[in-house]
């Protein structure tokens, strides 16, 4: 048994001798470093400067003025004096109630108010007769300050008779319903022959202003500052072939919650009546150039995980920093905050594919952003 264990022994202390000589070689060997790497990159230097932004956006036309007309007065529609599509000018008659009863209740409202007339001169007369009888002592003055009261009560009963003739005649004059403006009668409700009602109203044409039209569009929130009253603004529709001139007239004060977008206003010009109503339209907006801000190209903003950043040059280093951005332009992006004039930041494929903290170096140092 114990010739056994010698001979383990025996067997081990070599192999032992042998590891622990490895190891003191690998000690013995100089230390190897991993090279770092190092990408080049592309450079532009930050800098103030003028940018002109572009916004395009899909709009609508509408008129400028819907009206729908009904009776101001209750009856028979006698006749209706236009059709679908028509133009009319403004105060032209449109539709007509039948007169008739209308003109008999102001003949009775006339005769009403000449009878109340004629007691109140009456009256006068008697009042008249009164003082001079009382200045000879024949009559009691309490029999002429009863008649001065019958006479105050005679000319208030006159002037309801009075405002009950004129109401009378404007009920006349409103049988027959006029234009409020100058437009397009887009549609017909009612023909002759029909029972209008004034409560509830018995709607009869729909009067569209189409000689200007209104352009409306809905601007992203990311534009809030952007847009202001006066902007310059080009409305182009599918088919017309002409764009148009105007200028923003309008801006809401109020943002979507749901679509995060606010409108906008223009008046569109129509004298021939070539757009229509209710056209889609693309309208690019030309805010005011801003001067003086802070400009890098547009290449050099990366978006992720919902952040705007870009990548800044500092000692050998691709940095990340988060940027506000103003005003987009084609080439260039205006920074609110974020970097600082003369920092250079990275541009090119590299802004997108360099992970931050990378070891970098500038192949080419360009100039600012045009």
């Amino acid at each position: 048994m114990a010739s056994r264990a010698a001979a383990g022994l025996v067997l081990v202390l070599p192999l032992a001798l042998a590891c622990g000589d490895r190891d003191a070689s690998r000690e013995a060997e100089p230390s190897r470093s991993i090279p770092t790497l190092t990408i080049p990159v592309r450079t532009v230097a930050v800098e103030r400067g003028e940018i002109t932004q572009r916004i395009l956006v899909p709009g609508s036309l509408v008129a400028g003025r819907e009206s729908r007309i009904g009776a101001e007065v209750g009856g028979r529609i006698e006749e209706v004096f236009v059709r679908e599509g028509d133009r009319v000018e403004a105060d032209a008659p449109l539709f007509r109630v039948d007169p008739e009863p209308y003109d008999l209740a102001l003949r009775q409202a006339r005769a009403g108010r000449d009878l109340a007339r004629a007691e109140r001169r009456q009256i006068d007369s008697d009042l008249k007769r009164a003082r001079d009888l009382r200045g000879k002592q024949v009559v009691a003055q309490q029999h002429v300050e009863r008649l001065e009261t019958q006479v105050a009560v005679a000319r208030a009963h006159e002037a309801q008779a009075g405002e009950r003739m004129r109401m009378a005649e404007l009920d006349v004059r409103r049988t027959t319903v006029r234009a409020p403006f100058a437009g397009s009668v887009t549609k017909r409700l009612a023909d002759e022959g029909t029972t209008a009602l004034r409560q509830p109203q018995t709607i009869v044409i729909v009067l569209q202003e189409t000689h200007e039209l209104d352009g409306r569009a809905t601007i992203p929130e990311a534009y809030m500052s952007a847009v202001r009253l006066g902007d310059r603004a080009v409305v182009s529709v599918a088919g017309h072939g002409v764009e148009i001139e105007t200028e923003i007239s309008a801006v809401s004060d109020a943002v979507d919650h749901a679509t995060r977008t606010y409108e906008v206003r223009m008046r569109v010009p129509n004298a021939d009546h070539a757009l229509k109503a209710g056209v889609f339209a693309e309208i690019t907006i030309h805010p005011m150039p801003r001067t003086g801000v802070l400009l890098v190209p547009r290449e050099a903003i990366r978006s992720e995980e919902g952040r705007t950043r870009v990548l800044v040059f500092r000692d050998g280093v691709a940095v990340a920093v988060p940027v506000e951005l103003g005003a987009v332009a084609p080439d260039s992006v205006e920074v609110r905050s974020g970097i600082e004039a003369g920092e250079r930041v990275i541009v090119g494929e590299e802004a997108q594919t360099v992970a931050p903290g990378m070891a970098v170096r500038e192949r080419q140092a360009l100039a600012g952003p045009p």
